[in-house]
């Protein structure tokens, strides 16, 4: 195959496989990217660019035009929805849209935007989840039952002269929702969908001028982060039928020309609800070109108007595994509470055994390829640098935790003494809106005689305790239905003569604003019995588990009683 390709945001990882793909094939690639990136590195790369800032609408237009008159493209492949979106900015009979093997407006239109989808998938028959669209603070739907998933309509946010990623979120508690629409509101309307349970699959096309060309199917064995998301791991399939029948009329509907790829979310007794149109390559798209079916190479003909094969057999029961970011994923699988229903884990021993595939011959890596070495090994360092990252943080995190409790003993401990009078106490955690107010709160009660506040390092103010959570801390006799969150401050740190925080993350949050104020500052479940360094945030978790965490805050306020009662029994109140 010859012929000259132009592929466009190089850093992700649909741009390395189309690379790789159409380079073996024997066309010569150029290749754009905004910064450098492991692309760069392929022996397929003919000439490199550094890509211009795709919102620029007019300066992104010019730019491709020139690149265009100097290396004549058969085909443009923008690789992730910045720069499709640039394109379709441009007139439909403009070259270089023409040779990007895209729909019409409309079609692209309606792909793009997530509620005009769930509209289309609505009118046509298709199971789609529950939605309301919200569009303002002033008017919000109700919430028969959490969680609940709330999603920006489109997946890239224009925010004044820049881009940010839009998000898919699951929310579990009323203020995790006002969270999420005062961060994204401001930039469009979000999706409110009632949670469906299942996993992840895809149906995938290559569409001739609204005719299916050919096509491929994969479940997601791996996604991420583990309450869903793009997959890290995943396996070729036989096209279930009720999902390949609703993705294609889904598509015929938009007359569609190029690719795209079908999200679903499926349960094992078939029902099934569509999630959202992905019109353009797909991160895992390594899998359907390793198991047989090319999507590029098929671009490729569609551009240069040559026929193509019909739809290529392939490989089912055939795995590609992401090891950049599957081994995030088996870290966090190994840790994750795998009797939560919302969690899409896997049994470890499984996941274990899973990496013998490749010795097999039933599984490959995206990117490795054996004729383009220096992309495979950029994979490989960066995976060691990964992984020693992760270790040297975890040995950090472990010194650090030795040295807190070396510092509480030695500063705290019952046979301490001080000059200094403990009068301020401020107990601090993250969000200020479950932790700390309840340990404040009670600490009130217990102690008398002292100045006892509560803040938290998250930047939004007047938040107000989760309704799960004001139950509970009602059951422990504390109210919290008046408090609202507030952001520490440098006159309440400077006033303390005791800081109390409640994990290691807001010690060194601590640390970094105020590191003079260590001194002053120890962790407050180590006054519990047993001692315990961390208590953990109780927002989002299980009722059992948060009852667990607010009564190790009982346990910890309890011990902090003690130890300033014996202070004060020897005359000290100790800093």
């Amino acid at each position: 195959m010859t012929g000259r390709v132009l592929v466009l945001d190089g850093d992700s990882d649909a741009a390395v496989e189309v690379v790789q793909s159409l380079g073996r094939a024997g066309a010569m690639i150029d290749l754009c990217a905004p910064d450098d990136c492991i692309a760069f590195r392929s022996k397929y790369v003919a000439a490199r660019h550094r890509q211009v800032d795709a919102t620029q609408t007019e300066a992104f237009g010019a730019w491709l035009r020139a690149l265009d008159c100097n290396a004549h493209y058969d085909l443009a492949i923008a690789a992730t929805e910045r720069t499709l979106r640039a394109l379709r900015r441009l007139r439909p009979n403009d070259p270089i849209r023409v040779k990007a093997v895209l729909p019409a407006d409309e079609s692209l239109d309606i792909a793009l935007d997530k509620q005009r989808t769930w509209k289309l998938a609505t009118d046509l028959g298709i199971p789609v989840p529950e939605c309301d669209l919200i569009e303002s603070l002033d008017r919000l739907p109700p919430v028969v039952r959490y969680p609940i998933v709330l999603k920006t309509i489109s997946s890239l946010l224009l925010a004044g002269d820049r881009t940010i990623l839009g998000e898919v979120a699951l929310i579990e508690h009323p203020e995790g929702r006002l969270d999420f629409l005062r961060t994204y509101l401001p930039y469009g309307p979000v999706q409110q969908q009632a949670y469906v349970p299942g996993h992840g699959f895809g149906i995938e096309f290559l569409y001739d001028r609204g005719k299916v060309a050919w096509y491929f199917a994969h479940e997601r064995i791996h996604e991420g982060p583990r309450r869903g998301g793009a997959s890290s791991y995943r396996r070729s399939i036989a096209p279930p039928a009720n999902l390949y029948e609703a993705a294609r009329r889904l598509m015929d509907a938009l007359d569609w020309h190029g690719i795209a790829m079908v999200e679903f979310r499926a349960q094992d007794d078939g029902r099934f609800h569509l999630m959202e149109i992905n019109p353009r390559l797909w991160g895992s798209l390594a899998l359907a070109i390793d198991a047989g079916v090319d999507f590029p190479l098929g671009l490729l003909r569609i551009a240069r108007g040559e026929p193509l094969p019909p739809q290529p057999p392939y490989r089912t029961n055939y795995y590609a595994r992401n090891i950049l970011e599957d081994v995030p994923w088996q870290l966090a699988n190994l840790k994750a509470d795998h009797s939560d229903p919302t969690l899409l884990t896997r049994s470890r021993l499984s996941s274990l055994l899973e990496h013998v595939r490749p010795l097999l011959g039933q599984e490959s890596w995206d990117h490795f390829d054996w004729c383009d070495l220096p992309v495979t090994q950029a994979i490989l360092r960066k995976a060691v640098m990964n992984i020693g990252a992760t270790v040297q943080q975890r040995w950090e995190r472990r010194r650090l935790a030795r040295r807190i409790i070396r510092h509480h003993y030695s500063r705290f401990g019952r046979q301490c003494a001080s000059d200094n009078r403990i009068e301020n106490i401020l107990i601090l955690c993250y969000g200020n809106i479950c932790r700390s107010p309840f340990a404040a709160e009670l600490s009130r009660q217990k102690l008398s005689g002292y100045h006892i506040e509560s803040a938290g390092f998250a930047e939004t103010l007047g938040r107000r305790t989760p309704d799960d959570i004001l139950e509970l801390a009602r059951s422990k006799g504390i109210d919290l239905s008046l408090h609202a969150s507030a952001r520490v401050t440098d006159e309440q740190v400077q006033q303390a003569d005791l800081i109390l925080v409640m994990d290691v993350q807001n010690y060194q949050l601590l640390a970094h604003e105020w590191p003079a104020a260590l001194r002053r500052t120890t962790m407050l479940g180590l006054f519990a019995s047993p001692p315990m360094l961390s208590i953990s945030d109780p927002y989002g978790v299980p009722v059992v588990e948060a009852a667990r965490i607010f009564d190790a805050v009982l346990a910890a306020v309890e011990g902090l009683s003690i130890w300033l009662e014996t202070a004060e029994r020897a005359g000290t109140r100790l800093t």
